[in-house]
């Protein structure tokens, strides 16, 4: 026969135990219901609270026929930069949706989008991003990083201090990042990713 003592001891250990998952069940819930309001408000144009205030470092690069392209030619307009490079595959994920968004603004003189190509891994890139936009009907405006100190093609990737790639900026038509997209979510509809990209521009439009 089990002791009263020790079976009071069993109880509060399973009360404890109990306790702790209750707890740990309504954190996660609070930070699922956190997250779903926030990901509630960037697809309803709600960006007061996450808007970015930094000055874009300028470029001034080739594009993938030799044409000179720098930022400051598109002063008053917005402007999605996106940095990707032909090796990486989130980056080539993502063109579907950034091609819809492209449609969607072709009209728009005051939107602009600009594909910075960076940290490439081998010398006939430009030949791959031809044939890789043609190949997929994209009609991006593809530009080239320049080689930095250390050699490598990736000198306003550092410089636009990058965590990786893709990651996209949303640039007022001051000059200014008003947003930063880090990655791509494959578990997004391309109607979403379009709807979220166009929220931050509307709303940079705004800024």
């Amino acid at each position: 026969m089990v002791p009263k003592r020790e079976i009071i001891l069993q109880f509060k250990n399973q009360m404890k135990t109990i306790f702790n998952y209750v707890t740990l069940f309504a954190a996660a819930l609070f930070m699922t219901n956190t997250a779903s309001a926030k990901a509630h408000s960037l697809t309803s144009g709600m960006f007061a609270d996450s808007m970015l205030n930094e000055k874009a470092p300028v470029f001034v690069l080739k594009d993938i026929n030799g044409k000179t392209v720098s930022l400051a030619d598109y002063k008053g307009k917005v402007v999605v930069l996106d940095f990707w490079a032909t090796w990486c595959v989130p980056c080539r994920e993502s063109f579907p949706a950034t091609q819809m968004a492209i449609n969607k603004y072709k009209d728009d003189a005051k939107v602009s989008f600009l594909f910075i190509d960076t940290r490439e891994k081998v010398d006939n890139y430009v030949e791959l991003i031809k044939q890789f936009l043609a190949d997929n009907h994209y009609t991006f405006n593809v530009i080239l990083d320049e080689k930095g100190a250390d050699g490598i093609q990736n000198k306003f990737y550092k410089q636009y201090v990058m965590p990786g790639i893709p990651t996209k900026f949303i640039i007022d038509g001051n000059g200014i990042i008003r947003f930063k997209s880090v990655g791509f979510n494959p578990g997004l509809s391309e109607s979403d990713v379009v709807k979220e990209l166009s929220d931050m521009i509307e709303a940079a439009k705004k800024a």
